[in-house]
């Protein structure tokens, strides 16, 4: 039985008669009578994290909210979804909108919200046309869906940062700030703030649905999959799943014409062959130096790694929001050195490309020059023949 969208994947969004007979809203008819406090405590004991690739503590994120005295508290759902490669919130928005919807719900009432402000791509037509139906069923309906505030915004690769992200619904241009102040104290217009992506929101009802030893045990949670697969798509599965079995899911190709795997789009470095086994969860692939994001890249040998490192480098500072002058000379001398080897690959310029990177490490407002360097130092330290690959 599918947990968070109905499998397989339709070519048409979830009606409130579809999504109802499924068991819709049940679990927000339950949390409506429940303490906040306790829904907080439920979601801790549930070890919901994060969605949007940062993986922390959704309960332990809710508290530094909730602690704060204030008359007010803003949630805000970000659906942004700006990372290559990555198409579930958007999936989630367009085919399953009511689940999303139930999730605001629950999480709206955890922390108490006053506000409730829904960031969203203003390219993704079909999501926003989805979702403004969905509101409309579900306000027909009785469920007090009406604070929920459909925000269509121009957007950025930086305005997935919980601050920049912000600073754009102020109507300020979307760059991130220093930090103290957190948006947990003081975010959305001094509000203690809150930023939860779409599927983090989604997946929340699953919890009351099944309970909280059923969540801890399996964990559901969707992976974005793309690039040299037959069957690119969102798909389902346990979190923890080796990442093997999933490419087995999309379709391939055959284990031996894969490369390479990016487990977190451009954000995370990547996984070769010999670590497919690896099981897709946070600590297991932390503790091989990448991470698990928003989505999962497959590289072909067919492919070129330095091509596909140069489009990283380069979309890095395409991208970059130019707040600080460090990040927009470090990432387009970061792809600059990258270009650079294609004709003149010796010990010297890659030398050169790894001392750059590492002199950008952990430099800028946020983790946006830090990613891009990480990426780039991880190429070229991985770099031990003659010739580029």
């Amino acid at each position: 039985m599918p947990f968070i969208i109905a499998e397989p994947l339709k070519d048409h969004r979830e009606s409130y008669s579809e999504y109802i007979g499924r068991g819709g809203y049940q679990a927000w008819a339950k949390v409506r009578a429940m303490e906040s406090a306790a829904v907080r405590t439920a979601v801790l004991s549930a070890g919901l994290r994060g969605r949007g690739g940062a993986g922390f503590p959704t309960a332990k994120k809710w508290e530094l909210a909730t602690s704060v005295d204030a008359s007010r508290r803003v949630l805000i759902i970000n659906g942004a979804e700006g990372e290559p490669g990555s198409f579930k919130d958007r999936t989630l928005m367009t085919l399953a909108p009511h689940r999303v919807l139930e999730g605001i719900l629950i999480g709206a009432h955890a922390i108490q919200a006053t506000d409730i402000l829904f960031y969203i791509n203003d390219q993704f037509d079909d999501s926003i046309s989805s979702l403004q139906h969905a509101l409309q069923e579900a306000e027909e309906a009785g469920w007090p869906v009406n604070t929920i505030k459909l925000l269509p915004e121009t957007h950025t690769y930086i305005a997935g940062e919980e601050t920049a992200l912000i600073n754009a619904l102020m109507g300020k241009p979307a760059q991130p700030w220093h930090k103290p102040p957190y948006p947990t104290t003081q975010g959305y217009q001094g509000h203690p703030t809150i930023v939860n992506n779409v599927e983090t929101l989604a997946v929340l009802p699953v919890i009351f649905e099944q309970g909280i030893a059923w969540f801890v045990r399996n964990q559901p949670m969707l992976f974005s999959v793309t690039g040299d697969v037959k069957r690119p798509g969102v798909y389902e599965m346990p979190l923890g799943t080796p990442l093997r079995q999933l490419l087995d899911l999309a379709g391939g190709p055959s284990q031996s014409s894969i490369q390479a795997v990016l487990p977190g789009g451009f954000s995370m470095p990547w996984l070769k062959p010999e670590h497919f086994d690896t099981p897709l969860d946070y600590e297991s692939l932390r503790h091989l130096g990448t991470g698990l994001g928003a989505s999962i890249i497959v590289i072909g040998n067919e492919r070129s790694l330095y091509d596909q490192t140069c489009q990283i480098a380069d979309f890095f500072a395409r991208e970059t929001c130019g707040k600080c002058p460090l990040c927009v000379r470090g990432t387009r001398t970061l792809a600059e050195q990258m270009a650079g080897l294609a004709n003149n690959l010796n010990p010297d310029t890659v030398g050169t490309l790894v001392s750059s990177a590492k002199k950008f490490r952990h430099k800028g407002i946020c983790s946006f020059l830090d990613t891009a360097a990480h990426m780039v130092e991880e190429y070229a330290v991985a770099l031990n023949t003659p010739t580029v690959s």
